[in-house]
């Protein structure tokens, strides 16, 4: 019995977070939408349903508070108070606490209402009824069935099937991983396996057996793919259980910071490995808070400068390639590039001489560094110099990178580009010298096999004409720091995309393609070495997969 009593209070936890996730945002907007009856519902029904599910398992401080904010909102349906910024206020601190009541319930202690919560909750209510309020709307009714007649008697009205019921499961997310775990595995096997059959082919071609063989795994490739497919689409989870707290985040530090900030976010539906709902949070968290503080401006100096007096940020979320990249865009002042420089200089971690031969992109990603910020006075917001370099790292740990594009009075775009799988990829197998490595196929647009006649210089930098366009080039065995085979006639040329850059990458010879299974490699920091990780190839061997993202940081900003 005590079994089935404490499923029942995890279900009724896992509820009651589901619904306080949604109601922030739905808060929010309901300031701007005020009348919207959708909306007002919407908020009704979750408090009502978390009210009385806690009644039941008798949590009563859950009870108390859900029940005073269901009467300020039942008062809001029946028009006879506005929700104002108070009401508002009043009730997002009703939720802050019910999460925390929530929290105890789940860790087994005592969960009692706050009184001072309590008071502010009738407070706001008792204040609401005195103020007549100036627009009223009609008491919301909400229809659960309609009937539909045809108009004519000789007309035939097709019955509508019912939408289908969707079945889940609740299942632990360590068995999700362990499944995720042995499909990789199994795709090393199946390398291993196509490796093999490939040879015996070529030796014993036409023998009823290996002609067996090699069509079974055909066949064992096949599922293989399907089962990698599946094991994916099981942890993949939409954006929006990660946006869903942005716009309560940004309405109260804007009101803290005296600011008036519009979030607009899109694509909130785009899918992503679990691993990055986990991990991508926090940087995006530090890049809002960062372009309300340090990008948008006052009102008044927008006004001054000819804005609206109301700031946008826009958080826009899209599938590109095998990529999935979010923009965190805003209209403030935008990224000062000579303050950087001077706070860099001042603060030791660049000298005058290379600050003056660094490039406008190299001087902005000086904002990555530990430690570093352009404000001198610490607040409860910034100026610790934490932050930025959390995105870096917290971007890099999920093999993605992050790319700013800013203007002067225009406003700053952070770009975050993740992969959109982090255990088994597509990638490249190539050789330099008498080493292997993979490189994600995401990064490589094209592979080309030219001239040495074909390779420029200019200005001491070797670059490529590749339809129509000079890219640099760089030769990887000099990167890498290993001999190379001898020159040839011939070079093979990998042409990369790394965001907005594009750049060449020189090797020995080019393997074709293979689907690889990333092995992080514990003590290696891939933004020092340029080394994501390991996999195995299906001959055996274990090969290094390059991160072109870091490699290119360092060799274009070099130049």
């Amino acid at each position: 019995m005590a079994d089935e009593m404490d499923e029942i209070i995890n279900e009724f936890i896992v509820e009651a977070e589901e619904i306080l996730e949604q109601l922030d945002p739905l808060f929010v907007e309901l300031e701007h939408r005020r009348q919207d009856p959708e909306i007002i519902n919407e908020i009704f029904r979750g408090m009502h349903t978390l009210k009385g599910a806690a009644g039941f398992l008798g949590f009563q401080g859950v009870v108390d508070i859900a029940h005073r904010a269901e009467t300020i909102l039942k008062k809001i349906r029946e028009g006879e108070i506005l929700p104002t910024t108070k009401i508002t206020d009043a009730i997002l601190k009703g939720t802050d606490s019910l999460r925390i009541l929530i929290s105890k319930i789940k860790n087994k202690e005592e969960a009692e209402a706050d009184q001072s919560v309590l008071k502010m909750l009738d407070n706001a209510l008792q204040e609401a009824l005195t103020q007549k309020p100036e627009e009223k709307f009609e008491e919301i009714t909400v229809t659960e069935k309609v009937e539909v007649k045809p108009s004519k008697p000789e007309e035939v009205v097709t019955q509508i099937p019912k939408e289908k019921e969707v079945a889940t499961l609740r299942v632990d997310v360590e068995r999700i991983d362990k499944v995720m775990d042995l499909a990789g595995e199994i795709v090393l096997a199946r390398n291993r396996l196509l490796n093999l059959a490939a040879k015996l082919e070529s030796k014993y071609g036409g023998d009823d057996h290996v002609e067996g063989l090699v069509e079974s795994v055909s066949f064992l490739d096949r599922v293989t793919s399907d089962l990698q497919l599946a094991v994916m689409k099981m942890r993949m989870q939409p954006l929006q259980k990660v946006f869903v707290k942005f716009p309560r985040m940004v309405r109260d530090l804007a009101k803290t910071l005296g600011k008036e900030v519009d979030l607009e976010i899109i694509g909130e539906d785009t899918e992503v490995d679990k691993s990055v709902i986990e991990h991508i949070g926090d940087p995006l968290v530090h890049i809002i808070r960062n372009s309300i503080d340090h990008g948008i401006e006052s009102p008044e100096e927008r006004v001054s400068k000819g804005k609206p007096q109301k700031g946008k940020i826009v958080i826009d979320a899209y599938q590109k390639g095998t990529q999935i990249v979010i923009d965190i865009s805003d209209d403030g002042k935008g990224i000062d590039i000579e303050a950087i420089k001077s706070k860099a200089i001042t603060r030791g971690l660049v000298t005058v001489e290379e600050a003056e031969k660094m490039s406008d992109d190299a001087i902005i990603n000086l904002i990555f560094l530990p430690g570093f910020s352009t404000k001198d006075i610490s607040t409860e917001l910034s100026g610790r110099g934490v932050g930025m370099d959390v995105v870096k790292s917290n971007v890099a740990k999920l093999n993605g990178y992050v790319e700013i594009f800013t203007e002067k009075d225009r406003g700053t775009t952070f770009r975050i580009s993740l992969p959109l799988t982090l255990a088994i990829i597509q990638a490249m197998m190539i050789q330099v010298g008498d080493e292997t490595y993979a490189i994600p196929q995401s990064m490589i647009e094209e592979t080309l096999r030219v001239g040495i006649n074909e390779i420029k210089e200019v200005t001491g930098q070797k670059v490529l004409t590749v339809r129509e366009k000079v890219l640099p080039l760089f030769i990887l065995n000099e990167i890498l720091g290993i001999p190379g085979h001898a020159e040839s006639q011939k070079r093979y040329i990998l042409v990369a995309s790394v965001g907005e850059k594009r750049f060449c990458i020189s090797v020995d010879s080019v393997l074709g393609q293979e689907e690889i299974v990333i092995k992080t490699i514990n003590g290696i920091d891939s933004e020092e070495c340029g080394i994501m990780g390991a996999t195995i190839t299906g001959d055996g061997k274990v090969v290094l997969i390059l991160d072109l993202a870091v490699i290119s940081r360092k060799v274009l900003t070099a130049k």
